[in-house]
C-alpha cells in the first residue's frame, strides 16, 4: 500500500511549466531557422558551383573545337530565333537543367536567364562597324592573356531591380512589354553581363549596353555575392563590388590598363557599384 497521504494518479503539468516548455522550443527554433537557412543557401551555391564547373568544361570544349568564344548570340530568321551562348554549350553537353542557378528555380533558361556571359569581351555579334573586329562588335576572340582573371559567365541579375521576373522562352526575341518596362525587370537580359567599362567603340552604336543603356549586373544572389566561371574553368565567389572596381576581371588582361582595353571612362548613369 502506498505511504498515507500519498496520492497515486499522475499529476499533469502546471500552466508555468507549459509556458516554460513553450518558451524553451520557440527559443531553440530561433536558433536553429536560421541555421537551417543558411545551410539550405550553403547548399544552393554549391549547387550552383557545380553547374558552373559543369559549363566550364562545355565552355572550353567549345573553344578547344571553334578557336574562339562563343558568340553571344547569333541571329536566325530575321532576328526572329536567337541561338544563345548557353544553347551553343547545350550542343555541347546535351544538358539544359545546368544553365540555371538553383537559387532561381523559377527563372527560365533563355533571354531573362539566370546566368550572364561576358559577351563585351569574349564575343559580342552586335553589328559594330567601329570595332577592330568589324562587322561584329568583338567577334571572334581566340584567346585572352589572362584567361584565370577573366570573367566567362556567372551569376546575373539583369538590368532590373523593381519589376518582378518575367520568364522569356530561349528562342524568343522580345518581351511582350515595352523597352522601359523591360529594363526594371529583375532578370531582364540576364544573359548577358556588362563590364565595369565598356569598350570605346560601344558608344557608337544605338544599344551600347545590355538592353539600350541599361547594364546588366552581376548578382548578390548568394549572400551579398555571385558564383563565377572564369575562362580557365575554374569557379569563384566573388563580391560584385569588387568585379565593379575597375575592368581588370572582364578585359581579359588581368590588370586596369586604358591603353590596351580602351573604355568609357565613366559608368553609366545610375550605375550600382
Amino acid at each position: 500500500m502506498p505511504p498515507r497521504g500519498e496520492s497515486t494518479g499522475r499529476r499533469g503539468f502546471t500552466l508555468v511549466e507549459l509556458l516554460v516548455v513553450m518558451a524553451v522550443v520557440g527559443l531553440l527554433a530561433a536558433l536553429l531557422l536560421p541555421a537551417l537557412k543558411g545551410a539550405r543557401e550553403v547548399a544552393l551555391s554549391a549547387n550552383c558551383k557545380s553547374n558552373l564547373h559543369q559549363l566550364g568544361v562545355a565552355f572550353q570544349m567549345y573553344v578547344n573545337t571553334w578557336e574562339c568564344f562563343p558568340a553571344h548570340q547569333w541571329k536566325r530568321d530575321g532576328g526572329a530565333i536567337r541561338h544563345r551562348w548557353f544553347l551553343a554549350l547545350a550542343d555541347i553537353i546535351q544538358n539544359l537543367e545546368v544553365q540555371s542557378c538553383p537559387a532561381v528555380p523559377h527563372w527560365l533558361t533563355g533571354r531573362n536567364n539566370s546566368y550572364g556571359y561576358n559577351y563585351k569581351y569574349l564575343g559580342s555579334t552586335r553589328s559594330n562597324s567601329a570595332s577592330p573586329t568589324a562587322p561584329y562588335e568583338r567577334f571572334p576572340v581566340r584567346c585572352v592573356a589572362a584567361p584565370s582573371r577573366t570573367i566567362a559567365f556567372g551569376d546575373c541579375d539583369g538590368t532590373g531591380l523593381d519589376e518582378p521576373y518575367e520568364p522569356i522562352p530561349p528562342n524568343q526575341a522580345r518581351s511582350s512589354l515595352s523597352g522601359g518596362v523591360r529594363r526594371t525587370r529583375i532578370g531582364n537580359h540576364g544573359y548577358t553581363l556588362d563590364p565595369t567599362y565598356i569598350p570605346s567603340w560601344s558608344t557608337s552604336q544605338g544599344e551600347p549596353r545590355a538592353d539600350g543603356e541599361a547594364h546588366s549586373y552581376l548578382s548578390t544572389r548568394h549572400r551579398g555575392r555571385a558564383n563565377v566561371c572564369f575562362v580557365d574553368g575554374h569557379v569563384e565567389t566573388i563580391r560584385p563590388e569588387d568585379a565593379y572596381r575597375d575592368n581588370s576581371l572582364w578585359n581579359g588582361l588581368g590588370v586596369e590598363d586604358p591603353s590596351r582595353d580602351p573604355h568609357v571612362a565613366n559608368k553609366a548613369p545610375g550605375f550600382r557599384y
